[in-house]
């Protein structure tokens, strides 16, 4: 890969950190109606992925430096993803236990913005994979793994080895 590819694909790992700051704006929005409420569901999506837009960044930079790190970096990668992947799978889970009313006036403004997060987080999974093995099983639960598979089998069936 040229470095021009190479800084672009760290872009995309740290557009982590504008998605969680542009959740975090959902708190003080307009149309926000509970700013406390809303920040209870936001807050930990935006802790986690900002923390493990650092992790995934750092050892993005790591293994391209010195590519025989992909296996010591190989558990914090799929642990930073996994982390991510888990946060949303919460919050929507927390989004569940709301009452209807709460939960139309909350979902309206911080979902598509949680959905963009977790499209990116699959975009970032491929670029890991590009680099290194890294298994799938250890990031996502299983409904997201077969939902990304489904999206994305063209490019996974591209990649010389594909982390399962």
């Amino acid at each position: 890969m040229n470095k021009e590819d190479l800084e672009k694909q760290y872009r995309e790992i740290t557009s982590l950190y504008d998605m969680a700051e542009e959740l975090a704006t959902t708190v003080e929005s307009e149309f926000t109606k509970n700013p406390e409420t809303q920040l209870q569901l936001v807050e930990p999506v935006i802790m986690q992925v900002a923390d493990s837009a650092d992790a995934l960044a750092e050892e993005f930079v790591s293994v391209l430096e010195k590519p025989a790190r992909s296996k010591s970096a190989k558990s914090r990668v799929e642990g930073a993803l996994r982390k991510i992947f888990m946060a949303l799978e919460e919050y929507r889970n927390r989004l569940g236990t709301h009452n209807k009313r709460a939960l139309a006036a909350l979902s309206n403004i911080a979902d598509p913005i949680v959905e963009k997060i977790r499209k990116q987080a699959e975009r970032v999974v491929l670029i890991f994979m590009q680099i290194m093995e890294i298994s799938l099983e250890r990031i996502m639960q299983k409904l997201d793994l077969e939902e990304f598979k489904r999206a994305n089998h063209t490019a996974m069936s591209a990649l010389p080895h594909v982390g399962h």
